[in-house]
């Protein structure tokens, strides 16, 4: 024993002795210290930064060797150590003022700790005023923001184009742009320009913007995957903690966080018109995070952010995207504050996978900032009236203004070439199956579509296997009138079913629409607590091929229904509507919905004449679109929808007198690089006796296909409520748990993991009059709920739609037919990114 740790402590003693130790301070022309300065052993990853006294040191087990001395703005040195020779005293030589192009820096082998990282100290100096920097430190400002979006085909070869353009391949190939690639081409396909002037009150916390301009011009739209992917990067902050990206939550490069999720590497300083200026650059720690990688540049003076570039690499967890860049230019006023110049933006997307020799679609977008006014304060009335964008070309331009204010041949080239290409046959037929596939539907003549497809081929225990034919008129996103409908044939019960909806879009502003809709179809009134009668409300389809267990459970519905929809505000939409509707049971020899009527004989079937009063507000979604459809782009918003309804006893026959208000509330939370929960709340309560089809069953979910808002371990009318609370959770972790598992990440697979639960009471007077082969039941002494974890992102490539959850529930006996499972194994579909 005693050897050993003898020959332990010479061991550790020889090694004391080998090791080195090279200090020293480093200094400029004028003898003073240089903080930042680089000193590393040459072809090593061995070194240190200078503190802000210009000192370095580090301990090395070379014992020569050169040191590296580098520093932006000043003449690199190569210094001979030695183990006599390791204390110096270094002075480094400014080099040139001016910096064409910044150097790309490699990701470094060797993390710092973040308070040793010399690049920490100007960061947090960054935080400390990135929300009192540039138009903050003003009580009033103005500016013009010029925004221009562009959309295109990229990588496409000679042999494509010859496909494309027959006989005109030479004459459009010498005028079309060539991909950064240098091989390929790239085709535009649209553009549009939008010139807006932005009016603030920093006392009043107020900004207003004026739309002054607006131009459109591309291949004819069949549906919105145009608009959608054109507003990809709306209100991209990185001043943020977090930037919302294709409905994902990234890490600013910016955040007070930033260093858990990046390396930063202070690469040199460098002086601009005698303003010296720090280069950062980031990387994500982890390649497969939801995180960026790029430069900065930020002034030393007031460690405002000069110019920033970041990109996500190919291989994040992302769909679709082979790549996404950003650019943001400031410039300085008064020699102190720095103000938004220039953005762009730019993303590459993919159909199938990233593959480089892929073709794909190219999303650009320009904004240019100018004319800055400041502290000219307006009146407080100004900044509360909005001008809205509420009808097609409404703030059309002619071609002198455009013309005024467009200097750049690169963009009147653009525009000649969409004007060429966008009648083009098979460039119409490209954008048509984009549309298509986005949409479900599939042109059948000039304004009539058919689908959607998805639901072609339905089934259930009454009907059977269910063909289902539907079909809507469309223009353009932009049509005022909508016709819809679908004819259904179910081949066990040999009926046919059908519905049809008409729309009109009365007025622009404020926004009105007028609607009125017949179903005669089966429904599964027990799968859904909130059922308003909402224009383009959606409506839960219980018709799944796979299902477990017999759904004899569903309802006969022959339902008229007249709405109106009145947008008060922007994102805040008020209605009334109107429904007489007829319920009996779609197979009552094995679903009863008989009750006591008031004559106290048993009556089979509910006539229901009831109106709809409700309000629904989500703040921060992004519409877009000017017709009676508007649609929605891919951003996170809250909801929140009060719906109050009222039955009429006696008027066109209505059985029941009742009121039925509920309120549902959804909320997305952004939680920085953990993810983003998603989470709702219901509160439903029916006042007066009614029959079970006017009730509020708990939704349950008998396929094995996930549905929103049920429970899949659940049967039909397991619990009736009139009164209840209902609650779930879902959190989604986009690949934080699995990107830093080996081999696991290789499957790109995101973690899920969810919880919902239903407390509920049922009254005495509706279980009295309950004459239906349905034991009312309700969650009334405990909790019901059901919880579990899942993963998404199934796929293969970027083709990633699937989803498998495995969930349990808590105790619970089935009173209404077979048990129902404890356990389960869920799949979902979604496209996303």
């Amino acid at each position: 024993m005693k050897f050993s740790f003898s020959l332990i402590c010479l061991f550790l003693s020889c090694a004391s002795f080998a090791q080195l130790k090279l200090s020293g301070v480093v200094v400029d022309q004028n003898n003073q210290p240089l903080p930042f300065v680089n000193v590393y052993i040459e072809n090593t990853t061995e070194g240190d930064v200078t503190n802000e006294n210009g000192l370095f040191s580090f301990i090395t087990t070379k014992k020569r060797g050169n040191l590296e001395i580098s520093f932006m703005g000043y003449t690199a040195q190569s210094i001979r150590f030695t183990a006599k020779k390791n204390q110096f005293s270094i002075m480094l030589v400014e080099e040139s003022n001016q910096l064409d192009e910044i150097i790309i820096v490699s990701k470094p082998k060797k993390r710092l700790r973040k308070k040793e990282n010399p690049a920490y100290r100007i960061l947090k100096e960054v935080w400390k005023r990135k929300k009192t920097n540039g138009l903050k430190l003003f009580d009033a400002y103005q500016y013009t923001t010029q925004k221009t979006t562009e959309i295109g085909l990229n990588n496409l070869d000679t042999l494509f184009l010859k496909k494309v353009f027959t006989d005109k391949t030479d004459n459009t190939i010498t005028r079309l742009p060539v991909d950064n690639n240098g091989i390929n081409f790239y085709i535009p396909l649209f553009m549009s320009e939008d010139v807006i002037e932005v009016y603030g009150n920093n006392i009043l916390n107020k900004e207003r913007e004026v739309i002054i301009a607006e131009k459109s011009e591309g291949v004819n739209k069949n549906g919105f995957i145009f608009d959608r992917m054109a507003n990809t990067f709306n209100d991209i902050d990185i001043f943020n903690n977090s930037i919302e990206l294709l409905k994902k939550s990234f890490v600013s490069p910016i955040s007070s966080a930033g260093f858990d999720s990046y390396d930063y590497v202070l690469h040199d300083s460098l002086v601009v018109d005698d303003k010296k200026f720090y280069s950062i650059y980031f990387f994500p720690r982890r390649n497969g995070d939801l995180a960026f990688e790029g430069n900065m540049v930020i002034a030393d003076k007031n460690f405002s952010i000069s110019k920033i570039k970041m990109k996500v690499n190919k291989e994040i967890n992302l769909n679709f995207v082979r790549g996404v860049s950003f650019e943001k230019e400031f410039f300085v006023k008064d020699d102190s504050i720095y103000l938004p110049k220039k953005d762009k933006y730019m993303g590459d997307f993919v159909f199938v996978d990233k593959d480089d020799s892929n073709k794909g679609l190219t999303i650009k977008k320009t904004l240019l900032y100018s004319d800055y006014v400041f502290d000219k304060a307006l009146d407080n009335k100004f900044y509360d009236t909005e001008v809205i964008r509420y009808k097609p070309n409404q703030f059309e331009q002619d071609q002198a203004y455009w013309d005024s204010i467009n200097t750049s041949t690169d963009k009147k080239s653009t525009y000649t070439l969409i004007d060429d290409v966008k009648n083009n046959k098979k460039i119409k037929q490209i954008s048509g199956i984009l549309n298509t596939l986005s949409t479900g539907y599939i042109n059948l003549v000039p304004g009539i579509q058919l689908g959607q497809y998805w639901n072609t081929v339905v089934g259930n225990s009454v009907e059977g296997t269910k063909l289902k034919l539907g079909f809507r008129t469309f223009k353009s996103d932009d049509d005022r009138f909508r016709l819809s409908g679908f004819v259904g044939y179910g081949i066990k019960d040999k009926r046919f079913k059908f519905g049809t909806e008409a729309k009109y879009l009365i007025s622009y502003k404020p926004r009105i629409a007028v609607g009125a809709a017949y179903l005669y179809d089966v429904e599964q009134l027990g799968a859904k607590l909130l059922n308003t009668n909402r224009l383009n409300a959606n409506v839960f389809d219980p018709n799944a091929l796979f299902s477990r267990g017999e759904n004899y459970f569903l309802s006969f519905v022959n339902k008229s229904v007249v709405k109106f929809d009145i947008e008060a505000k922007k994102n805040l939409h008020v209605g009334f509507s109107i429904a007489h509707t007829k319920i009996s049971s779609a197979s009552p020899s094995e679903f009863s919905i008989d009750y006591v009527n008031e004559f106290g004989g048993i009556s089979s079937r509910v006539t229901d004449v009831s109106t709809d009063l409700y309000l629904a507000y989500t703040p921060g979604r992004f519409e877009y679109g000017f017709g009676v459809e508007q649609k929605m782009g891919r951003n996170l918003y809250p909801s929140l929808v009060i719906n109050y309804k009222r039955g009429y006893k006696n008027f066109l026959d209505g059985d029941f007198n009742y009121d039925k208000i509920q309120i549902k509330y959804s909320q997305p939370i952004i939680l920085g690089k953990i993810g983003i929960l998603v989470t709702t709340a219901e509160v439903g309560k029916t006042f007066g006796t009614v029959p079970i089809a006017l009730l509020s069953p708990v939704p349950a979910n008998q396929t094995y296909w996930l549905t929103k808002n049920t429970f899949s371990l659940m049967n039909y009318y397991d619990y009736v409520t009139d009164s209840y609370v209902y609650g779930d959770a879902e959190h989604h972790f986009n690949g934080f748990i699995l990107n830093r598992i080996p081999l696991i990440n290789r499957l790109k697979l995101r973690s899920i993991i969810s919880f919902k639960g239903v407390y509920g009471t049922i009254s005495d007077e509706n279980i009295a009059i309950n004459r239906s082969n349905i034991s009312y039941a309700a969650p009334s002494n405990k909790l019901y709920y059901e919880y579990g974890f899942g993963f998404e992102n199934i796929g293969y490539k970027d083709i990633r739609p699937l989803r498998v959850d495995f969930l349990w529930r808590g105790d619970h006996t089935s009173v209404n037919g077979l048990p129902s499972p404890k356990f389960a194994v869920r799949v979902g579909i979604k496209a996303g990114f």
